[in-house]
């Protein structure tokens, strides 16, 4: 019988990194700052959804797939992460798993391949939130703005649609020399509510955004951050507190080159089962992505896993 849970039924739709990174190296690399990455952890530990946006002109191969992996890690315990079939899914998997617990994940959403979602396909996946489901998946846009024309204009998803997305990362490419830079140029959260005079019909609230002449990372408002605690149904106290949790965390992480994606992993599941009171035991059993480990790897601008024309 399908089961979609099983890796083996759906893992040749998705398309990987030949070098794969995890967070804690991307940290490292100066994609991101561990605070933005602490909240990113929180958000999709929360079961939000995620989009990430990178350019395809003049600079393909950003590492929109090194960076969509290396997130999914912060899945909790217990979750189920669905692959998709690009032009040819049914959806018929929805009748199989808990939506609570279920992330469905898509290669692309895009028109280049058939690997990819467009059109139909494409709307029936981003409107799974209604549902209950998280979704993740990566799309060609240079700002966050070509991201909300792609998914109004093009796909014409409704503002109710757009605003249960949750989170839209866009990167790219920054300095004049070789290697680039990866960076997280901005990293905002879609309200589910308001936005209905913007031009889009949506609003938006900046977790994090890049300053290009510190190169560093402006973090939220305190009033985005109330904001967003109350979305979480946390305080304001204990929304910080949790993110201290995960900057210590993602701090000794990320040291040197950073560890790998298995030794991340590992750390993502001893705070879950710390903060949740679950026995420790519990971790040895949990099923974690499985991607080629190697803690030595680092960001060097010119990997292979960059090369989008071939991995997504």
């Amino acid at each position: 019988m399908f089961d979609p849970r099983s890796p083996y039924q759906r893992r040749m739709w998705h398309y990987e990194s030949d070098r794969p990174l995890s967070v804690a190296q991307l940290i490292a690399a100066g994609s991101l700052d561990a605070r933005t990455a602490a909240l990113l952890w929180l958000l999709i530990e929360r079961h939000r959804s995620l989009l990430i946006s990178g350019p395809t002109d003049p600079t393909p191969g950003v590492g929109k797939t090194t960076t969509l992996n290396a997130l999914l890690g912060f899945l909790p315990i217990g979750s189920t992460l669905v692959y998709t079939m690009g032009m040819f899914e049914d959806f018929s998997f929805v009748e199989q798993v808990e939506a609570a617990k279920t992330c469905v994940l898509a290669n692309e959403v895009s028109n280049h391949l058939r690997i990819y979602m467009w059109s139909r396909p494409a709307r029936t996946l981003l409107r799974l939130p209604k549902d209950g489901f998280a979704v993740a998946s990566s799309c060609h846009a240079d700002t966050v703005d070509d991201v909300l024309s792609m998914l109004r204009d093009d796909l014409r998803l409704t503002p109710e649609d757009v605003r249960r997305l949750g989170v839209i990362v866009n990167i790219g490419q920054v300095g004049a020399h070789w290697p680039p830079q990866r960076r997280f140029l901005t990293v905002n959260y879609v309200r589910p509510t308001g936005g209905d005079d913007q031009q889009y019909g949506v609003s938006l609230a900046p977790l994090a955004t890049w300053d290009e002449q510190s190169d560093t990372f402006t973090p939220a408002t305190p009033n985005v951050m109330a904001e967003l605690a109350a979305l979480l149904e946390m305080t304001p106290e204990d929304l910080e507190a949790a993110l201290q949790r995960r900057i210590e965390r993602l701090d000794a992480l990320a040291a040197g080159r950073g560890v790998g994606i298995q030794a991340m992993r590992q750390a993502v599941d001893a705070l879950y089962i710390e903060e949740h009171g679950l026995p420790p035991e519990l971790a040895a059993s949990a099923n974690v992505p499985d991607a080629s480990e190697d803690d030595d790897d680092d960001e060097d601008g010119d990997d292979d896993e960059d090369n989008e024309d071939d991995e997504v």
